[in-house]
């Protein structure tokens, strides 16, 4: 089944998504491929998304890369957890395609 995210990123906005089922998976998949920009969601079985995000902010490949945190936990400290761990940006889920649309925005104006 194709997520929200899915249909705008690829279908709608033309982009290319690469997906993982784990932390470690994406991890891989993101050494493998340098993405221009990366969705990590919090919740990830194995490495979570905000250890992932650590992971990627200390090697200088990825330090620049635009990274985007998704989760259901919307608190502020939840927040200030993504953003420090890294993350240029916390969405909070259920995601609107315009939601998805200002991220990517977003995103692309980042770390030029």
């Amino acid at each position: 089944m194709q997520t929200l995210a899915h249909r705008v990123l690829v279908q709608q906005l033309g982009k290319e998504l690469v997906v993982a089922s784990n932390g470690f998976e994406g991890l891989e998949v993101i050494n493998s491929n340098e993405p221009d920009a990366c969705f990590i969601d919090v919740e990830m079985p194995e490495l979570s998304g905000l250890q992932l995000v650590s992971i990627l902010r200390a090697n200088p490949r990825f330090e620049k890369m635009p990274i985007a945190m998704l989760s259901s936990a919307a608190s502020i400290f939840d927040k200030e957890k993504g953003l420090i761990a890294g993350a240029d940006l916390y969405l909070t889920k259920p995601f609107s395609k315009d939601s998805i649309e200002q991220a990517l925005r977003t995103m692309e104006g980042l770390h030029d």
